[in-house]
Protein backbone atom coordinates (compact mmCIF):
# COMPACT_ATOMS: atom_id res chain seq x y z
CA UNK A 1 0.00 0.00 0.00
CA UNK A 2 1.09 3.47 -0.50
CA UNK A 3 1.39 6.81 1.13
CA UNK A 4 -0.35 9.20 0.12
CA UNK A 5 2.15 11.44 -3.06
CA UNK A 6 -0.39 12.42 -5.49
CA UNK A 7 0.11 16.17 -6.56
CA UNK A 8 -3.98 17.15 -5.23
CA UNK A 9 -3.73 20.38 -7.90
CA UNK A 10 -4.21 17.70 -10.82
CA UNK A 11 -6.26 15.63 -8.96
CA UNK A 12 -9.41 17.00 -10.03
CA UNK A 13 -8.75 19.06 -12.81
CA UNK A 14 -10.74 19.03 -16.05
CA UNK A 15 -8.37 17.44 -18.70
CA UNK A 16 -9.71 16.73 -22.27
CA UNK A 17 -11.72 13.34 -22.68
CA UNK A 18 -8.80 11.70 -25.26
CA UNK A 19 -6.10 12.37 -22.62
CA UNK A 20 -7.23 9.35 -21.19
CA UNK A 21 -9.25 6.46 -21.64
CA UNK A 22 -11.70 4.62 -19.88
CA UNK A 23 -14.37 2.32 -19.57
CA UNK A 24 -18.01 3.47 -19.24
CA UNK A 25 -19.56 2.66 -16.33
CA UNK A 26 -22.30 0.08 -16.42
CA UNK A 27 -25.42 -1.12 -14.21
CA UNK A 28 -24.40 -4.73 -12.81
CA UNK A 29 -27.43 -4.36 -10.33
CA UNK A 30 -31.08 -3.90 -10.17
CA UNK A 31 -32.99 -4.28 -6.87
CA UNK A 32 -36.68 -3.80 -7.09
CA UNK A 33 -38.55 -1.67 -4.72
CA UNK A 34 -42.16 -1.59 -4.43
CA UNK A 35 -41.75 1.82 -2.93
CA UNK A 36 -39.59 5.03 -3.76
CA UNK A 37 -36.06 4.45 -1.54
CA UNK A 38 -35.00 7.56 0.16
CA UNK A 39 -31.89 6.43 1.59
CA UNK A 40 -29.27 3.22 0.92
CA UNK A 41 -26.00 2.01 1.96
CA UNK A 42 -24.10 -0.87 1.06
CA UNK A 43 -21.73 -3.02 3.32
CA UNK A 44 -18.35 -2.86 2.37
CA UNK A 45 -17.92 -6.64 1.77
CA UNK A 46 -20.04 -6.18 -1.26
CA UNK A 47 -22.90 -8.69 0.20
CA UNK A 48 -25.38 -6.53 1.79
CA UNK A 49 -27.26 -3.56 0.79
CA UNK A 50 -30.33 -1.82 2.32
CA UNK A 51 -32.53 0.89 1.73
CA UNK A 52 -34.92 3.18 3.93
CA UNK A 53 -37.99 3.14 1.74
CA UNK A 54 -40.99 5.79 1.19
CA UNK A 55 -43.63 2.85 2.91
CA UNK A 56 -41.59 3.10 5.98
CA UNK A 57 -39.94 -0.22 5.33
CA UNK A 58 -36.44 -1.03 5.32
CA UNK A 59 -35.24 -3.51 2.46
CA UNK A 60 -32.37 -5.62 2.67
CA UNK A 61 -30.82 -7.53 -0.05
CA UNK A 62 -28.07 -10.29 -0.12
CA UNK A 63 -25.26 -9.35 -3.09
CA UNK A 64 -24.96 -10.28 -6.02
CA UNK A 65 -27.85 -12.13 -6.26
CA UNK A 66 -30.35 -9.75 -5.23
CA UNK A 67 -32.23 -11.83 -3.06
CA UNK A 68 -34.40 -10.30 -0.48
CA UNK A 69 -34.18 -10.65 3.35
CA UNK A 70 -36.81 -9.93 5.64
CA UNK A 71 -37.99 -6.44 6.01
CA UNK A 72 -38.15 -4.22 8.89
CA UNK A 73 -41.16 -2.48 9.94
CA UNK A 74 -40.41 1.07 10.97
CA UNK A 75 -43.66 2.13 12.12
CA UNK A 76 -44.19 5.67 12.07
CA UNK A 77 -40.91 6.23 12.61
CA UNK A 78 -39.37 9.11 10.43
CA UNK A 79 -35.80 8.12 9.60
CA UNK A 80 -32.77 10.55 9.43
CA UNK A 81 -29.41 8.61 8.72
CA UNK A 82 -28.50 4.95 8.34
CA UNK A 83 -25.32 2.93 8.13
CA UNK A 84 -24.24 -0.79 7.06
CA UNK A 85 -21.38 -2.20 9.26
CA UNK A 86 -18.56 -3.33 6.81
CA UNK A 87 -19.17 -6.84 7.96
CA UNK A 88 -22.96 -6.60 6.61
CA UNK A 89 -23.86 -8.25 9.20
CA UNK A 90 -25.35 -5.19 11.21
CA UNK A 91 -28.00 -1.59 10.01
CA UNK A 92 -27.86 1.20 12.26
CA UNK A 93 -30.52 3.84 11.54
CA UNK A 94 -31.88 7.21 13.90
CA UNK A 95 -35.59 8.73 13.50
CA UNK A 96 -35.64 12.50 13.86
CA UNK A 97 -37.30 11.93 17.65
CA UNK A 98 -33.37 10.60 18.90
CA UNK A 99 -34.25 6.89 18.75
CA UNK A 100 -31.66 4.36 16.96
CA UNK A 101 -32.02 1.28 16.54
CA UNK A 102 -29.33 -1.44 16.07
CA UNK A 103 -30.61 -4.16 13.62
CA UNK A 104 -29.35 -7.97 12.58
CA UNK A 105 -29.55 -7.86 8.95
CA UNK A 106 -30.34 -11.24 8.35
CA UNK A 107 -32.88 -11.46 10.76
CA UNK A 108 -34.59 -8.18 10.89
CA UNK A 109 -34.06 -8.53 14.71
CA UNK A 110 -33.44 -5.72 17.01
CA UNK A 111 -29.89 -5.96 18.76
CA UNK A 112 -29.91 -2.83 20.98
CA UNK A 113 -31.76 0.63 21.21
CA UNK A 114 -30.49 4.02 22.17
CA UNK A 115 -32.17 6.70 22.73
CA UNK A 116 -30.08 10.24 22.29
CA UNK A 117 -30.99 14.08 22.55
CA UNK A 118 -31.00 14.28 18.46
CA UNK A 119 -30.93 12.81 15.03
CA UNK A 120 -27.76 11.49 13.92
CA UNK A 121 -26.25 14.37 11.47
CA UNK A 122 -23.24 11.43 10.82
CA UNK A 123 -22.28 7.73 11.34
CA UNK A 124 -18.88 5.58 10.57
CA UNK A 125 -18.35 2.01 11.88
CA UNK A 126 -15.09 1.10 12.47
CA UNK A 127 -13.22 -1.33 9.82
CA UNK A 128 -14.01 -4.21 11.96
CA UNK A 129 -17.42 -3.54 12.71
CA UNK A 130 -17.06 -3.35 16.38
CA UNK A 131 -17.38 0.28 17.07
CA UNK A 132 -20.11 2.63 15.65
CA UNK A 133 -19.29 6.76 16.20
CA UNK A 134 -22.65 8.28 16.06
CA UNK A 135 -22.33 12.27 15.99
CA UNK A 136 -26.16 13.34 17.35
CA UNK A 137 -26.81 17.08 15.46
CA UNK A 138 -25.32 19.73 17.80
CA UNK A 139 -23.80 16.98 20.10
CA UNK A 140 -20.35 15.04 20.98
CA UNK A 141 -19.70 12.71 18.94
CA UNK A 142 -20.04 9.00 20.74
CA UNK A 143 -18.82 5.79 20.12
CA UNK A 144 -20.76 2.63 20.49
CA UNK A 145 -19.87 -1.41 21.15
CA UNK A 146 -22.14 -2.64 18.32
CA UNK A 147 -22.58 -5.75 20.14
CA UNK A 148 -24.20 -4.39 23.28
CA UNK A 149 -24.89 -0.72 22.53
CA UNK A 150 -23.03 0.49 25.54
CA UNK A 151 -21.32 3.75 24.78
CA UNK A 152 -17.63 3.27 25.02
CA UNK A 153 -16.72 7.16 25.03
CA UNK A 154 -17.66 10.52 24.21
CA UNK A 155 -15.35 12.81 22.23
CA UNK A 156 -14.56 15.72 24.07
CA UNK A 157 -15.46 18.46 21.72
CA UNK A 158 -18.90 20.10 21.09
CA UNK A 159 -18.38 21.86 17.69
CA UNK A 160 -21.16 24.28 16.89
CA UNK A 161 -23.44 23.15 14.42
CA UNK A 162 -22.38 19.46 14.67
CA UNK A 163 -20.14 16.74 12.86
CA UNK A 164 -21.13 16.78 9.09
CA UNK A 165 -18.40 13.41 8.79
CA UNK A 166 -16.96 10.60 10.29
CA UNK A 167 -14.04 8.38 9.82
CA UNK A 168 -12.31 5.81 11.48
CA UNK A 169 -8.66 4.84 10.14
CA UNK A 170 -8.09 1.26 8.83
CA UNK A 171 -6.13 0.46 11.91
CA UNK A 172 -9.34 1.99 14.09
CA UNK A 173 -7.02 3.46 15.21
CA UNK A 174 -7.87 7.06 14.86
CA UNK A 175 -11.56 8.38 14.12
CA UNK A 176 -11.60 12.24 12.34
CA UNK A 177 -14.62 14.80 12.74
CA UNK A 178 -15.49 17.02 9.89
CA UNK A 179 -17.01 19.63 11.86
CA UNK A 180 -20.01 22.63 10.94
CA UNK A 181 -17.57 24.98 12.73
CA UNK A 182 -15.08 24.69 9.43
CA UNK A 183 -12.49 22.78 11.72
CA UNK A 184 -11.27 18.89 11.12
CA UNK A 185 -10.61 17.44 14.03
CA UNK A 186 -8.31 14.14 14.43
CA UNK A 187 -9.30 11.91 17.48
CA UNK A 188 -7.72 9.01 19.19
CA UNK A 189 -10.64 6.83 18.29
CA UNK A 190 -9.93 4.45 22.38
CA UNK A 191 -9.64 7.15 24.25
CA UNK A 192 -11.12 9.71 22.62
CA UNK A 193 -8.19 12.20 23.11
CA UNK A 194 -7.93 15.31 20.66
CA UNK A 195 -4.78 14.43 18.62
CA UNK A 196 -4.95 16.97 16.19
CA UNK A 197 -6.56 20.16 14.14
CA UNK A 198 -6.81 21.28 11.07
CA UNK A 199 -8.27 24.94 10.34
CA UNK A 200 -7.74 25.57 6.96
CA UNK A 201 -11.28 25.41 5.45
CA UNK A 202 -13.68 28.46 5.26
CA UNK A 203 -16.89 26.72 5.18
CA UNK A 204 -17.82 23.43 6.03
CA UNK A 205 -15.69 19.99 5.42
CA UNK A 206 -18.39 17.49 4.44
CA UNK A 207 -16.28 14.26 3.82
CA UNK A 208 -13.15 12.62 5.18
CA UNK A 209 -11.14 9.34 3.98
CA UNK A 210 -7.58 8.03 5.43
CA UNK A 211 -5.17 7.18 3.47
CA UNK A 212 -4.35 3.23 3.63
CA UNK A 213 -1.03 3.35 6.04
CA UNK A 214 -3.31 5.98 8.11
CA UNK A 215 -0.48 8.49 7.93
CA UNK A 216 -2.28 11.05 5.70
CA UNK A 217 -6.56 12.01 5.56
CA UNK A 218 -7.80 13.89 2.60
CA UNK A 219 -11.35 16.01 3.10
CA UNK A 220 -13.38 18.12 1.09
CA UNK A 221 -16.58 20.52 1.41
CA UNK A 222 -18.09 23.81 0.81
CA UNK A 223 -14.24 25.08 -0.42
CA UNK A 224 -14.81 22.91 -3.35
CA UNK A 225 -11.22 21.80 -2.85
CA UNK A 226 -9.31 18.72 -1.26
CA UNK A 227 -6.88 19.13 1.01
CA UNK A 228 -4.67 16.66 2.33
CA UNK A 229 -3.99 16.24 5.76
CA UNK A 230 -0.46 15.09 7.64
CA UNK A 231 -2.25 12.99 10.72
CA UNK A 232 0.73 13.57 12.85
CA UNK A 233 0.15 17.42 13.00
CA UNK A 234 -2.87 18.20 11.38
CA UNK A 235 -0.99 20.64 8.56
CA UNK A 236 -2.42 20.62 5.27
CA UNK A 237 0.22 19.11 3.12
CA UNK A 238 -1.60 20.17 -0.52
CA UNK A 239 -4.68 21.51 -1.38
CA UNK A 240 -6.28 20.90 -5.05
CA UNK A 241 -7.46 23.57 -7.70
CA UNK A 242 -11.26 24.76 -7.13
CA UNK A 243 -13.62 22.87 -8.44
CA UNK A 244 -17.17 23.66 -9.83
CA UNK A 245 -19.08 22.55 -6.65
CA UNK A 246 -18.62 20.96 -3.18
CA UNK A 247 -16.93 17.63 -2.41
CA UNK A 248 -19.67 15.57 -0.73
CA UNK A 249 -17.77 12.37 -0.70
CA UNK A 250 -14.18 10.92 -0.55
CA UNK A 251 -12.95 7.15 -0.42
CA UNK A 252 -10.04 5.44 -1.02
CA UNK A 253 -10.33 1.78 -2.63
CA UNK A 254 -8.73 -1.36 -0.74
CA UNK A 255 -5.04 -1.20 -1.97
CA UNK A 256 -4.84 2.39 -1.64
CA UNK A 257 -4.01 3.33 -4.65
CA UNK A 258 -7.10 5.28 -6.37
CA UNK A 259 -9.44 7.94 -4.53
CA UNK A 260 -13.17 8.62 -5.11
CA UNK A 261 -14.53 12.40 -4.91
CA UNK A 262 -17.82 12.77 -5.40
CA UNK A 263 -19.28 16.14 -5.82
CA UNK A 264 -22.36 17.98 -4.97
CA UNK A 265 -24.76 20.06 -7.39
CA UNK A 266 -24.86 22.89 -5.02
CA UNK A 267 -27.41 24.68 -7.07
CA UNK A 268 -29.91 22.04 -7.15
CA UNK A 269 -29.68 19.03 -5.22
CA UNK A 270 -32.16 16.95 -6.65
CA UNK A 271 -29.56 16.89 -9.51
CA UNK A 272 -26.58 14.64 -10.21
CA UNK A 273 -23.41 15.46 -10.18
CA UNK A 274 -19.79 13.89 -11.32
CA UNK A 275 -17.72 11.20 -9.53
CA UNK A 276 -14.70 11.91 -10.07
CA UNK A 277 -11.39 8.71 -9.67
CA UNK A 278 -7.64 9.59 -10.04
CA UNK A 279 -4.44 7.71 -8.88
CA UNK A 280 -3.79 8.20 -5.75
CA UNK A 281 0.37 8.78 -6.41
CA UNK A 282 0.25 10.88 -9.50
CA UNK A 283 -3.15 12.35 -9.78
CA UNK A 284 -3.91 11.11 -12.88
CA UNK A 285 -7.43 11.22 -13.39
CA UNK A 286 -8.88 8.28 -14.43
CA UNK A 287 -12.15 8.53 -14.54
CA UNK A 288 -15.12 11.20 -14.49
CA UNK A 289 -18.50 10.34 -15.00
CA UNK A 290 -22.21 12.00 -14.25
CA UNK A 291 -24.49 9.33 -13.18
CA UNK A 292 -28.01 9.31 -14.48
CA UNK A 293 -29.87 10.42 -11.35
CA UNK A 294 -28.98 11.82 -7.94
CA UNK A 295 -26.32 9.35 -6.53
CA UNK A 296 -27.92 7.89 -3.16
CA UNK A 297 -24.55 6.13 -1.93
CA UNK A 298 -20.75 5.48 -3.69
CA UNK A 299 -17.50 3.67 -2.34
CA UNK A 300 -15.36 1.14 -2.87
CA UNK A 301 -16.02 -2.65 -1.85
CA UNK A 302 -13.63 -5.37 -0.50
CA UNK A 303 -13.06 -6.88 -4.18
CA UNK A 304 -11.19 -3.73 -5.41
CA UNK A 305 -14.62 -2.36 -7.29
CA UNK A 306 -16.06 1.37 -7.01
CA UNK A 307 -19.82 0.93 -7.02
CA UNK A 308 -22.11 3.89 -7.06
CA UNK A 309 -25.98 3.47 -6.29
CA UNK A 310 -29.23 5.91 -8.12
CA UNK A 311 -33.13 5.01 -7.89
CA UNK A 312 -36.01 5.97 -9.52
CA UNK A 313 -39.64 5.00 -8.67
CA UNK A 314 -39.72 1.10 -8.93
CA UNK A 315 -35.94 0.28 -8.19
CA UNK A 316 -31.91 0.44 -6.80
CA UNK A 317 -29.77 0.90 -9.82
CA UNK A 318 -25.91 -0.54 -8.90
CA UNK A 319 -23.26 0.87 -11.72
CA UNK A 320 -19.65 -0.43 -12.07
CA UNK A 321 -18.12 3.06 -11.95
CA UNK A 322 -14.48 1.83 -11.46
Amino acid sequence: MRTLTWVAAAMLCIVPAQAHAQTAPKEVMTLASPAKVWSFAMAKNGRVAAAICADHQLRVWTLPDGRSLPSIDLGQREMSGMTISPDGRTIVAGDYNGEYSFWQTDTGVERAHLRLPFYPYAMAFSPDSSRLAIAPVGEPVQIYDVATGRKLVELTQRPVGGTAALAFSRDGSHLVAADADTVVRIYDARTGALRTTNTDFVLEPLAAAFSADGKQLLTGGGDKFVATVEVASGKTARKSGKMDDPVAMLDLSPDGDSVAALLMHADNLTMPAPIIVSDAATGRRMTQWLPPSVTLWSGWVEDGRLLLATADDKAVHIWHVR
